[in-house]
Formats: C-alpha cells, sequence, structure tokens
C-alpha cells in the first residue's frame, strides 16, 4: 500500500473538525479514529477514484466518511459483543460506557454522512452523481446492519445453510468494500465504472471474509494474532463449520453441538482438535480453499478490465498482499 496515500487518509482523520465539547462525546470518537487499522476501505476509494479518473485527491472526503462509517460499525459491534479490546485498545465502552459508546456511535454515524456534504456543495460530480453517492452509502449502512444481525441470529440456530452465510458476510463484510470502491468510482466522474467496481468490492468482502475463517483453525495463533479456532470456541456459524456438520454422522453432530451445550472443561484443546479434524476428513479444507482461489480469479478478471493504469498497478498489488495474508 502506498505510504504516501495512507499518510494522507491519517492527515484528513486528524484534521476532521470535531468541537471539543461535551467530551463525553467527541472524545470516544476522536479515540476510535486514532486507534489506527489497516485503512483498506478509504484506500479503495482514493484507488477507484485513480482508476476513473487519473487522480485519487478527489476522493478524501468520500475515503473519510466510508473509514468514519466503518469505525462507527466496530463500536457498536464491540457494545453486542461484550469485547474489551479493539486493535490492542480498550473499547469505548469499557473506557468510558456503553451509553457514551452508543451515543458516540451515533454521532460518528452523523459525521461519516457530513463529509459527503461536501460533493453535494462542490458541482465537480454534478446532481446525478450526488445522489448515486447518497444512495450506495445509504444501502451500505442498511446491508451492513442486516449482516450483523444475521450474524447474531445464525449463532442461535442450530442448522444453516449455506446462502444464510454468504448473505451474512455479503453485508457484514462486503457491503463496505464495495461502497469504497463505488463512491471512488463516483467522485473520478465514472457512473459506467460503478457495477463492476461494486462487484469486485463484493467478491472481495466475501473473499476476505472466507479467508479469514480458514485462518482462524489453520494458522498458527502467533501470527493470526488471536487465539487458535476462536470461531469454533464462540459457536460462529462459518463456512467451514456448516459444511462439516452438513456431512457428520449423528455422534459427530453431538460432539460439534458441544459448542452450545457443553461446558467450558469441554470445550478444551483436545475438542477443538477434534473438530477440526472433522473438517479435514470432509475435505472442508480443501472446498474452502477452492473457493476463495475462485473468488480471487473473478477479482482479477475484473481489475484486468479496467485501463491500464497506476493506480490500476497498486490495486492489483493490494489484492496480490490480500490473498497471499497469513493473519
Amino acid at each position: 500500500m502506498n505510504k504516501y496515500w495512507l499518510e494522507e487518509i491519517e492527515k484528513a482523520i486528524q484534521h476532521l473538525e470535531l468541537p471539543r465539547e461535551p467530551n463525553t462525546l467527541y472524545d470516544p470518537f476522536r479515540y476510535t479514529m486514532d486507534m489506527g487499522g489497516k485503512r483498506i476501505r478509504p484506500y479503495l476509494t482514493l484507488l477507484a477514484s485513480g482508476i476513473a479518473s487519473g487522480r485519487h485527491k478527489n476522493a478524501i472526503q468520500a475515503a473519510l466518511a466510508i473509514e468514519i462509517l466503518h469505525n462507527f460499525t466496530l463500536v457498536h459491534d464491540d457494545i453486542m459483543d461484550q469485547a474489551n479490546t479493539r486493535r490492542g485498545f480498550a473499547c469505548v465502552h469499557k473506557k468510558w460506557d456503553s451509553n457514551m459508546a452508543i451515543l458516540s456511535g451515533d454521532v460518528m454515524y452523523v459525521y461519516a454522512f457530513q463529509q459527503l456534504v461536501y460533493y453535494g456543495k462542490n458541482e465537480y460530480i454534478g446532481t446525478k452523481a450526488f445522489h448515486a453517492l447518497m444512495d450506495i452509502f445509504v444501502q451500505a449502512t442498511i446491508k451492513v446492519c442486516d449482516g450483523q444481525a444475521l450474524d447474531m441470529e445464525l449463532m442461535q440456530r442450530k442448522k444453516v445453510q449455506v446462502h444464510q452465510y454468504f448473505r451474512m458476510i455479503e453485508g457484514k463484510t462486503g457491503a463496505l468494500l464495495s461502497a469504497a470502491l463505488g463512491l471512488g468510482a463516483i467522485v473520478g466522474g465514472r457512473l459506467d465504472l460503478l457495477s463492476n467496481m461494486q462487484e469486485l468490492g463484493l467478491l472481495m468482502g466475501v473473499a476476505f471474509q472466507m479467508q479469514d475463517d480458514l485462518l482462524d483453525v489453520t494458522a498458527e495463533p502467533e501470527n493470526f494474532g488471536k487465539k487458535k479456532a476462536g470461531d469454533i470456541l464462540e459457536g460462529k456459524k462459518t463456512y467451514l463449520w456448516i459444511r462439516t456438520y452438513e456431512q457428520c454422522n449423528t455422534k459427530e453432530q453431538i460432539l460439534m453441538d458441544l459448542a452450545y451445550t457443553g461446558s467450558k472443561a469441554q470445550l478444551n484443546d483436545g475438542w477443538v482438535a477434534s473438530v477440526i479434524e472433522l473438517m479435514y476428513k470432509y475435505k472442508v479444507i480443501n472446498e474452502i480453499s477452492d473457493l476463495i482461489n475462485n473468488k480471487y480469479a473473478q477479482i482479477y478478471d475484473i481489475i484486468g478490465g479496467f485501463e491500464h493504469s497506476y493506480y490500476r498497478g497498486e490495486l492489483h498489488q493490494l489484492i496480490d498482499y490480500l490473498m497471499s495474508r497469513k493473519k
């Protein structure tokens, strides 16, 4: 990733004009944005604008909007998950309290939209493009909420179908990546690229999340940065879990069901190893690996259809990095 563009994103975040008071509202906002992160979503917005127009600076406001929206979702997700830390820092609801975390998240949501108002006041993109910009942002927000709600619902269901899993990750992960690229295309003045950019982002989100699910059970904890098989222990319905459960016999399903019915003593390393062994037994590890590779092949096909440019090369490199990641 181009460090100078990342510096531009960080500079835009630091120059956000936030009131000093009430500090219980705006300090959590600043705190959240200062936690860092990969900044992949705003980076994608800049890349898409560059591919569309040959320049990326006009997309800074749109990039800032998508990053604030992303962080807003994290603040609220952490409350729902009762998480303690985020990116090595105490979660907002732990450092302050849940009420202030909710309210601060709400104001982040509004400030995300405020960044896009810039384009409504600027005749550069035109009325039609501005309407498309706002529509994409609204729809992405709805889809993220849909995905989060479905994720919570699926954890309570004993049996989950693969299509439900895909709908969930398309919302939770794919929606904002799709919007990030879509915003860049619009700001870059290329509405004709909008459909391909949005499809690209959706594919990236699905591939990224499936890769995360795979790394959860195959990566070494010191590389992945969290406890091995954490998703299994939390009872999350990942693609690996769903497809393995579908093929298990009754005895094996009872073993997997301990994720919901068992005691902490039963959910030990031996149990985790047994569940992972079933994933290998039914070749679900190979299955998901093939699916991930197929998604990336589709991603590269879309990128190959864009006009050759420095920005397209940077996007290709980013995908190379994401595809080869081990954490």
